[in-house]
Order: C-alpha cells, then sequence, then structure tokens
C-alpha cells in the first residue's frame, strides 16, 4: 500500500516562447528499495511540451519531478517487488500500476504550479493507467 510520495527535485524549464500543440508524458523508475516490508521506488516524472505540427515537432519545453514513492507492503509482496526490480528492472504489474496513477495525479497536482509559472498548460495525464502482461514476454 502507498502511503506516500517524496519529492526531492523539480524543474521547469521553456526553450521556446511558441504555442504548444502536444504534451508527452514519461514515468521513469530510476530504483527499488526494499527493507522488509518497506519499498521505496525511485522515479522521474517529465512532461515534455512540443510545438509546431505532428510531421516536425519541436521541443518547446519541459517539467521533471524526482522523488521516492514510498509503500508498506506485505512480506511476501515486499520480496516479490524486489525480485522483480532486480531480475526485470521493473515492477509487480499491480504495484506498477498502483504508483503510475498516484503518480500521474499527484505529479500532475503539483507540477500545475510549476506549469503555470512558466506559461504551460498543466501536466495532468487525462486517463487512468491500466497495465496488463505482454503475451509475448510473458510466454518467454
Amino acid at each position: 500500500m502507498i502511503t506516500g510520495i517524496e519529492i526531492s527535485k523539480v524543474e521547469a524549464q521553456r526553450d521556446l516562447n511558441e504555442a504548444v500543440s502536444n504534451m508527452r508524458f514519461n514515468i521513469n523508475f530510476e530504483e527499488v528499495k526494499v527493507n522488509q516490508e518497506n519499498v521505496r521506488i525511485g522515479f522521474t516524472f517529465s512532461t515534455l511540451y512540443d510545438g509546431g505540427n505532428a510531421s516536425k515537432a519541436t521541443k518547446v519545453g519541459e517539467l521533471k519531478i524526482t522523488g521516492e514513492v514510498i509503500a508498506k507492503e506485505g512480506k511476501k509482496e515486499a520480496e516479490e517487488i524486489e525480485s522483480v526490480w532486480k531480475s526485470k528492472k521493473t515492477l509487480p504489474l499491480k504495484i506498477a500500476e498502483d504508483v503510475i496513477n498516484i503518480l500521474n495525479f499527484e505529479c500532475g497536482a503539483r507540477g500545475t504550479l510549476l506549469a503555470y509559472s512558466i506559461g504551460f498548460a498543466a501536466p495532468i495525464p487525462i486517463s487512468r493507467a491500466k497495465l496488463t502482461e505482454n503475451e509475448t514476454a510473458s510466454s518467454k
């Protein structure tokens, strides 16, 4: 169960003074630390703002929020998280889905002030993430 988020770094950068035509979101999991039932998941949430059109997009600016998601899991779940991270550098689907959704909400809300301060729209993803296992990857 996710119990908190600690933000360690925020960045907002506007490279060009042109209209934004597209936003792209990305969440990277940087590291996972497990200490008994305590899980800390390092992340970087970024929003890229593009201008121009689809055939010739130009980067207008970017927001980045870096920190850790803190969770308290059962012993078995914590061990699974650690094992999957060590072997695949990813998270089990259920925890990954929960972390992505909480980060979309929290970083969207926190990033709103950053975005407005440099003239961008709020970095709020529209839909809730729903992850599924890739059949070709799971059958290997």
